[in-house]
């Protein structure tokens, strides 16, 4: 399974949101290389969970979409490029803008870890989502959370 988080709706500047991105992705990449041991079912092969951090102005236009569930879906990125989404969740977090646009490394890690682990905790599965054991890939989510010195 691979669990990708980013920041997909930004009003953050471009050279800030570059960096706090190449953060956020470090996140990432520790909680793929934890759960990459285990197996959680067959029903999700892929997690996205997009970060939205919008100015307060922008609040009413960036709400966080419900979670979407694509089984298998193939498309064309641009007209001519060949996608195949399988068994993909989709799932979007609203973090505080001025929290995220001031954060240094570290507190911007403890903030996308609890706002993630919280969304995890409770997101309610598609019913298209059968057999995806949801309370250990949080726990393990958690886990590594906790191992990284990102939650207490």
């Amino acid at each position: 399974m691979l669990v990708k988080i980013s920041i997909i709706d930004s009003s953050i500047p471009l050279e800030q949101n570059t960096y706090k991105q190449n953060t956020i992705k470090e996140i990432s990449e520790s909680v793929n290389h934890k759960i990459s041991f285990h197996y959680y079912g067959e029903s999700i092969e892929k997690l996205f969970i997009g970060i939205i951090a919008v100015e307060p102005i922008y609040d009413k236009l960036a709400k966080p979409r419900r979670p979407r569930y694509t089984e298998h879906k193939e498309t064309m990125a641009f007209g001519f490029i060949p996608i195949v989404i399988h068994k993909t969740l989709e799932i979007e977090i609203k973090l505080d803008y001025e929290q995220v646009l001031t954060a240094n490394d570290e507190a911007l890690c403890k903030i996308v870890a609890a706002e993630v682990l919280k969304a995890l905790r409770s997101l309610k599965l598609p019913k298209k989502v059968t057999d995806f054991d949801k309370d250990k890939f949080v726990t393990d989510v958690e886990e590594v959370f906790i191992t990284e010195h990102l939650i207490e």
